[in-house]
């Protein structure tokens, strides 16, 4: 799992400490976005201006943030109930370490199977397009994200979808994004 690739580098960032599916991160733009991957995977959950300068940490404390910037400002934030509360689902955690997993997997069998495809290359290779390279990384693709679901789920037509459904089919891409999220405290 990764961040969505924005033009404003990210500075720091933290997970919630009582909410295992969330993390907080600040931009050099002044932004600080939530990303909430109990719910969405694939996008910020929110997102709010808080400096006009870049910001530089975060510390989450309770229903408090606190955000530095640039300037030297730290400033107080208070949370609302659904980013600090627990109990607001209390299967999370569990739920969380089960999407961890699904990534670490299909993350290593993405590698495994580089590492074979590298191994198949023929030891001369013709000078191809751009074009045809990535077409041909695409069908790849394509046939890696059909082994992992259909492995993940044992063949179960509704659980892949399911499993698309929470973000794992979009997958995307690694232009940019700097967060990755597969090594969270269960």
């Amino acid at each position: 799992m990764q961040t969505r690739y924005h033009h404003a580098y990210l500075s720091d960032g933290c997970w919630s400490p009582t909410r295992p599916g969330l993390f907080f991160l600040t931009r050099t733009d002044g932004f600080l976005d939530v990303w909430d991957f109990f719910y969405r995977q694939n996008e910020v959950a929110y997102s709010q201006k808080i400096a006009d300068s870049k910001l530089t940490c975060i510390k989450i404390a309770g229903s408090m943030a606190a955000i530095g910037d640039a300037d030297g400002t730290v400033s107080m934030v208070s949370l609302c109930k659904t980013l600090w509360d627990p109990t607001i689902q209390p299967r999370e955690k569990e739920v969380m370490g089960t999407i961890f997993d699904r990534e670490t997997r299909r993350e290593k069998m993405l590698y495994t199977n580089k590492i074979q495809a590298s191994k198949q290359k023929p030891a001369v290779e013709k000078k191809t397009s751009k074009d045809k390279i990535a077409q041909k990384l695409d069908a790849q693709l394509a046939t890696i994200e059909e082994t992992f679901f259909n492995s993940v789920a044992e063949g179960d037509d509704q659980e892949i979808e399911a499993i698309k459904a929470r973000g794992g089919a979009e997958g995307e891409s690694a232009d940019g994004g700097a967060v990755t999220a597969a090594n969270q405290d269960k």
